[in-house]
């Protein structure tokens, strides 16, 4: 609950920074800002224990999904760790985990499943990750299980707080529903998951190539990375880009999105139309075209030819195994995988995207949140859950009197030597702090009054302790992909339906989704025409399409009209 769903489900964290770019300083410190001006900071010292200051303790239950890298040191456990001795010591709260799960496939949903049909109480706090909340939410609302937050949230957050919420909305509409807001969302950073290109340098420079500006000119390099030994192994074993086709073109590494872009719409998600109204990517003519060319590619052998077998990850080993010349995906990948990979000789760079002819560049964006808390209905501690809240939160916009302002926990990311913490040591880790209770997320970028992190440190700005842990933890190529992103901060396209499933697509979804990745392989691979395009959105249209076009536009203006009540 603590790293953003696009990073985790690498199942990488928890070492440093400089190796894997899913550690906790990239989410949450790394995508904060502040006003970037020195302040003295000195270690804070160890507070008064429960004992000392709490008239009574306050227990809150909760579930967690265990990942086999959330590392616990010692004799520390699930219920008994820094994290949770923190909240003890300082906001006098007990947290314990009433469920304990395995974090694959959908798990926790199950648990939960299993609760509503056996009339279980559930905890007082559960944490739902953006891909199992559309699934469930409606569930947990129509069993009267789960808390509406609309009100609490104005009764109990911050002002600082309430002050991230409105800058970013759009958050809200993952748990909107029928104009009710029934769950705490985080908040994404505004260019956490956007990708960019990544490209091996050194082949480059082998063949004397520039970086591509236009996608005539990508392909051009595409060609010479298939065709001309850029390895210089005298084997004809090399592709032009590594793509991700296994369950989508647009995932989190491996993508086309800039394909889609430079042809018009996004596919694979809702888009907002000229008109205002959300239309489905996949549905719109110049998909078409974008399918085309990248069937032209596979043909010249630019792609590898069982693409479509591949999923994010086997894609990005086409990438650190020096198969493949380019790979579309997220700036952190310059820490993990790339900045891992143990290929000699080669250099990454990345570089912004290509235009399409006439100009035009595009690419999916970042979810608002991808991750939401929901309240057992009834549950009456909220003042506790939003100290909490408020605490960490601290941390996020780098605020020197954050109790985390040196690190999570002494001994995980950081030690103490001559009285001042070093973050380079053998074991570091920061997935202590997936066991917090509750965390925003991220700081909103629009409340940075500053440059980022990444930049600052990038820049050589290394005054404060948040920025000794990123210049410490986080490699030159992570920060590189990072600044990248920040070249092109208008041709993000995120997901515009973020809300629980309509009552069409809990019918229908899984139907249309497999006809729509099944019809676009069929193309690309050359197995079908062209022209089966057409007969697809036909199929999509008169299969639910159309009735779900109208409940997700509905639930749209339902999400718009409670956002602009509440400003």
């Amino acid at each position: 609950m603590w790293l953003s769903d696009q990073e985790i489900r690498s199942g990488r964290s928890g070492v440093r920074l400089s190796r894997i770019a899913l550690a906790l300083v990239l989410l949450l410190p790394a995508l904060a800002g502040c006003s970037g001006e020195e302040t003295k900071e000195s270690a804070p010292t160890a507070v008064a224990s429960a004992s000392d200051r709490c008239e009574e303790l306050t227990v809150i239950t909760t579930a967690r999904a265990l990942r086999d890298f959330d590392i616990l040191k010692g004799n520390d456990t699930t219920d008994n760790n820094p994290i949770t001795r923190w909240a003890r010591d300082r906001l006098c709260v007990v947290q314990t985990n009433q469920w304990l799960v395995a974090d694959q496939d959908h798990a926790l949903e199950d648990r939960i499943r299993t609760a509503l049909s056996n009339n279980e109480p559930l905890p007082d706090v559960l944490f739902l990750r953006s891909q199992d909340l559309p699934s469930i939410l409606r569930d947990l609302i129509d069993a009267d299980r789960i808390q509406e937050m609309g009100a609490v949230f104005e009764k109990y957050a911050s002002e600082r707080i309430k002050e991230a919420y409105a800058l970013n909305p759009d958050v809200w509409k993952s748990v909107t529903l029928d104009g009710l807001r029934w769950g705490l969302p985080q908040i994404s950073a505004a260019n956490l998951a956007d990708p960019i290109l990544w490209i091996r340098q050194d082949w480059l420079d082998a063949l004397d190539l520039e970086a591509p500006a236009t996608l005539d000119e990508l392909e051009k390099v595409m060609d010479a990375f298939t065709n001309r030994d850029p390895d210089g192994n005298g084997v004809d074993d090399t592709v032009g880009i590594a793509v991700a086709g296994q369950n989508t073109l647009n995932g989190w590494m491996g993508d086309v999105s800039f394909m889609f872009g430079a042809y018009g719409d996004q596919a694979h998600q809702w888009n907002r139309a000229p008109d205002g109204t959300l239309v489905y990517g996949s549905v719109q003519p110049s998909v078409k075209s974008a399918l085309q060319r990248l069937a032209q590619w596979y043909e010249a052998g630019y792609l590898a030819s069982d693409f479509g077998t591949h999923d994010e990850q086997d894609a990005a080993v086409l990438m650190t195994s020096g198969i493949a010349g380019m790979i579309s995906g997220p700036g952190w990948m310059g820490g993990w995988p790339l900045g891992e990979a143990d290929l000699e000789g080669a250099v990454f760079k990345p570089y912004p995207y290509p235009a399409g002819e006439d100009g035009r560049i595009g690419r999916i964006g970042t979810l608002p949140s991808y991750g939401s808390y929901l309240f057992r209905k009834d549950f009456d501690h909220f003042d506790k859950i939003f100290a909490y809240y408020d605490k960490v939160y601290g941390m996020l916009i780098e605020d020197p009197e954050s109790d985390f302002s040196i690190g999570l926990a002494e001994g995980y990311d950081y030690i103490i030597v001559d009285g001042e913490p070093e973050y380079d040591f053998p074991g570091t880790t920061s997935t202590i702090g997936n066991f917090f209770l509750v965390a925003p997320g991220s700081a909103p970028s629009k409340a940075i009054k500053g440059g980022s992190l990444e930049r600052r440190v990038y820049n050589g700005k290394i005054d404060s302790y948040y920025e000794k842990k990123m210049a410490t933890t986080a490699s030159r190529l992570f920060l590189e992909g990072k600044l990248a992103v920040e070249q092109q901060p208008d041709i993000s396209h995120p997901e515009q339906f973020v809300g629980p499933q309509t009552p069409t697509m809990a019918l229908k979804w899984r139907l249309l989704n497999k006809l729509e990745q099944t019809t676009f392989l069929q193309i690309v691979y050359g197995y079908a025409p062209l022209d089966e395009f057409d007969r697809f959105v036909r199929e999509w249209h008169d299969n639910g399409g159309t009735q779900v076009t109208v409940e997700v536009n509905e639930w749209d203006r339902m999400s718009d009209d409670k956002k602009d009540d509440s400003l």
